[in-house]
């Protein structure tokens, strides 16, 4: 019902009928009025929380003042940022904002209590993500009950705001979840890492980047606070309060009492709350009536409870996962280990590829011989660390070696060959996948197996081989990335990569850098297609907007060739991004006339020149009847050569020079080539103030439609099949909070 509701997914609504039918056919009406009865309390909750969330998304952004409060452990402080997560007559939000002193940073590190912030700010609906497969903020938070972001611009009053009574005690938890992060801060980077992970469920800004080894090989899910950790928790308190002389119903008590508050002190996440309450209903049952309840009893409450705190609960990877796995180890307990492993990769398999698009050959044999590992020397090395080690830095260290030796080695596996990149299955074809495993689990016949394979085999191919080619603008903020795919992905081509410019800052306000665009967006979205590799990777000049990330595309995909103006290769600075590439790529250092093997064409530059933007490499090509002409950052006088050297050139659609500038877009060459479309590739805010008025009014004047990136997100030009080209755009025209709706045209 989660799933057709809230996901829109509509093989679920089939399902859902499949089962009331089922639940009819058990003759056993009073089971069957009480799911009736299930089913429509749940559907008008989620009915309303749907309502309300799309009125929130249509709500538009307000300038005001608001009080806010905040617990301790909700705030992260990244250089001269910082992000916290508070509730306010708005309901929860999550607050950015900037610091401008060191003194202020100081503060802020070392809260460690319930405080109440009175800010001037903007207050919005949670930006939606604007290219396909990219983080989707508004669903993440959603599922913590957020709907709005509130962008700080000054902080007029921040006091301690204590409470009393049970609310008192919350908020000492939360204290204390803080005191412990604070404390973490002593110790060794990777038991630091791996004590806010698995202990209270935070997750440093260094998490991703330092257990990327971790989320190719599917280990992801073990440092997740979920059921292996209560279990552990569980069992350790048992053991403990046994050997105090406790009787097993003072036990069950204590642990009745002491879930939740681990519940609170883990984070709260979706995993971990449902690992509580699957052990805590038997528990309440056991004491209250005498009698032992089934785990899968336990189980069934929780995912009820579940979906009406967090609707979005199955939608999401950790939901999925969670209740998903946990369920297969309800109903296979006495399984042996490499059998019970082996089926958790096949029932996960279908939601890992809907959430990364990858799986590593591997996963398999590693998760046999981590899983064991990490309950009887991870975790306890991370317990050890993070107490005694406080105390005694020796003891520390040696569980720095440990942990560090163990990420040293995931790490290494993960180079290993074996990474497919399989691509990202529509959620039809991810649901059979997902049934006919089940069906599997069901009867293990040998027909079921290899018509189970032939299904992944064919899904793979409708991924890597689609009918359509495509001309794609990815909105990578300031700067330019076009990825063109003719059809059946014969040449995959990329022009440009986008990177951020750097300003300098004073040491206080630096921290780790953000990752970059490219992998978070552009190879994420390529993983998402099935593609594993770029044909040619165009540079149209030197300026980091259009180059900076090339270094990073080169370490995470094999490109073949690099095509960039005449004498741009000879440059330090290009070469310096060359360096790192794990695959070397053929450099071609193109001038006006050349042709290339995805159909394109060099009009600019005549001459070897210094990669300036006067020297910008400018593309010509024709897709599915449309003649396009991508000019990096070419000024007027740049555009006028071209024109007086190719006087028959027309051009249907223009990726407009430099942002939308003025410096660019001139009248005569728009109008002397024909230009129908224009596409603007610009940031959003950004502090050049692109694209400018006068091109704008320029283009209006000509009645050529204008498509911006900052506006309208991924741009998509999509040929080919049987279909005529359309034209999409991944926001809705005009509305940057509504996303996953297209404006089309022919």
């Amino acid at each position: 019902m989660s799933s057709w509701l809230v996901g829109q997914q509509w093989v679920a609504a089939g399902l859902l009928g499949l089962w009331l039918i089922r639940g009819w056919r058990l003759k056993a009406p009073p089971a069957f009025w009480l799911m009736i009865v299930i089913v429509s309390v749940t559907a008008l909750w989620l009915g309303w929380q749907n309502h309300q969330f799309k009125v929130s998304r249509q709500a538009t952004p307000q300038t005001g003042t608001y009080a806010v409060t905040v617990q301790p452990d909700q705030i992260q402080v990244k250089g001269n940022q910082y992000q916290l997560v508070g509730t306010s007559g708005e309901g929860t939000v999550i607050a950015y904002g900037r610091l401008t002193s060191p003194a202020a940073q100081q503060q802020l590190l070392a809260l460690r209590q319930r405080t109440r912030w009175r800010v001037t700010g903007e207050l919005s609906p949670v930006p939606p993500p604007t290219n396909p497969g990219q983080f989707d903020a508004p669903s993440y938070y959603r599922g913590q009950g957020i709907w709005r972001q509130l962008t700080i611009q000054s902080v007029t009053e921040l006091t301690p705001a204590p409470r009393n009574g049970w609310q008192g005690g919350l908020d000492q938890l939360h204290a204390w979840r803080r005191a412990f992060e604070i404390a973490t801060r002593q110790l060794p980077p990777t038991v630091q890492l791996y004590a806010v992970s698995l202990l209270i469920g935070m997750r440093p800004s260094a998490f991703r980047e330092q257990m990327t080894g971790v989320q190719q090989l599917g280990l992801l899910h073990l440092f997740s606070l979920s059921g292996m950790h209560v279990i552990l928790l569980m069992g350790l308190l048992r053991w403990f309060l046994l050997r105090c002389h406790f009787s097993p119903s003072a036990v069950d008590y204590w642990l009745l009492g002491l879930l939740p508050l681990y519940l609170v002190l883990g984070g709260g996440a979706d995993s971990l709350q449902r690992a509580v309450i699957t052990a805590w209903l038997p528990i309440l049952w056991r004491l209250i009536t005498g009698r032992t309840q089934g785990t899968l009893a336990g189980w069934s409450c929780a995912l009820l409870i579940g979906i009406w705190l967090n609707p979005l609960v199955l939608l999401q990877l950790g939901g999925q996962l969670s209740y998903g796995l946990a369920l297969l180890l309800i109903l296979a307990p006495n399984w042996p280990t490499w059998r019970l492993s082996l089926w958790v990769q096949l029932v996960s398999l279908p939601v890992i590829l809907v959430a990364t698009a990858q799986w590593h050959l591997l996963t398999l044999g590693v998760n046999l011989v981590v899983a064991p590992l990490f309950s009887w020397v991870l975790l306890p090395l991370t317990l050890i660390g993070a107490s005694l080690g406080l105390v005694w830095a020796p003891l520390a260290q040696f569980c720095e070696l440990g942990l560090a030796s163990f990420q040293q080695i995931i790490n290494g596996v993960a180079t290993l060959p074996g990474l497919l990149t399989i691509g990202q299955p529509p959620a039809s074809l991810s649901w059979g996948l997902g049934l006919m495993t089940l069906w599997l689990l069901r009867r293990p016949t040998q027909r079921l197996r290899r018509r189970l394979a032939l299904a992944y085999v064919t899904v793979g191919i409708m991924i890597r081989l689609p009918l359509t080619g495509t001309v794609q603008f990815i909105d990578i903020g300031q700067g330019d990335s076009i990825l063109l795919r003719q059809p059946f992905n014969r040449q995959v081509s990329l022009i440009d990569t986008g990177g951020r410019l750097k300003f300098p800052m004073p040491a206080w306000a630096q921290s780790a850098p953000a990752r970059p665009r490219v992998a978070t967006i552009t190879v994420a979205y390529l993983h998402r297609l099935g593609i594993s590799h770029l044909d040619t990777v165009y540079l149209s000049h030197k300026d980091v907007d259009h180059i900076g990330d090339l270094g990073t595309l080169l370490t995470l995909m094999p490109v073949k060739r690099l095509v960039v103006p005449a004498g741009m290769a000879k440059l330090p600075k290009f070469q310096k991004l060359v360096a790192p590439a794990r695959w070397r790529p053929q450099i071609i250092e193109a001038v006006a006339g050349q042709t290339f093997a995805d159909g394109l064409t060099a009009v600019h530059p005549f001459q070897a020149g210094k990669a300036e933007n006067e020297d910008s490499l400018v593309l010509t090509g024709r897709f599915g009847g449309q003649r396009f002409m991508f000019t990096g950052d070419l000024d007027r006088a740049g555009e006028r050569a071209i024109v007086q050297r190719y006087p028959q050139l027309k051009v249907d659609v223009l990726k407009l020079g430099h942002h939308g500038s003025k410096t660019a877009t001139d009248p005569q060459v728009l109008q002397q080539l024909g230009v129908r479309r224009g596409i603007i590739s610009a940031g959003r805010h950004n502090r050049y103030g692109h694209p400018n008025a006068e091109t704008l009014a320029t283009l209006r004047q000509q009645q050529i439609l204008a498509y911006s990136t900052a506006q309208q997100g991924m741009i998509t030009y999509r040929y080919g099949g049987w279909s005529a080209p359309t034209w999409t755009t991944f926001l809705k025209e005009g509305n940057l909070y509504q996303r996953a709706s297209s404006t089309q045209s022919h």
